[in-house]
């Protein structure tokens, strides 16, 4: 009589799939940095507006230049952002850790697109105003 296992010893572990996961997380950090080149563009706006209101450089872009970049890559990341958490909601297909980081990076977005779009639409209004 010879021994054997039971049947249940030889089956394969099931694997977990976190789908969307790296989306979700993705999303999530977009929605943190997105406003963080908002705000610097700020005090660059009034440093573009300064020198040309002084009689120091009149040639002088780099400041508008620099300014309309940061807004640019605010509004970058505020759509990567959002591109990323739609991939990971619709990815998930069911309720696990792809979809909830998915969530949060949207409703991280939700608040800040309204301080990123204040924030742009102020940099590129002093710019068409200069």
């Amino acid at each position: 009589m010879t021994y054997q296992p039971p049947l249940d010893y030889y089956k394969t572990r099931q694997v977990t799939r976190n789908r969307g996961l790296g989306a979700g997380i993705t999303s999530i950090v977009c929605a943190v940095m997105s406003p963080v080149p908002a705000v610097v563009s700020i005090p660059l706006g009034i440093a573009a507006m300064a020198s040309q209101l002084g009689n120091y450089s009149g040639d002088n872009q780099s400041w508008w230049i620099g300014t309309v970049l940061l807004a640019a890559a605010s509004g970058a990341l505020s759509v990567g952002a959002i591109v990323a958490g739609l991939i990971a909601v619709v990815r998930a297909g069911r309720m696990n850790a792809g979809r909830i980081t998915g969530i949060i990076g949207l409703a991280l977005m939700a608040v800040n697109i309204f301080v990123v779009a204040f924030l742009v639409f102020l940099v590129l209004g002093a710019l068409g105003g200069a």
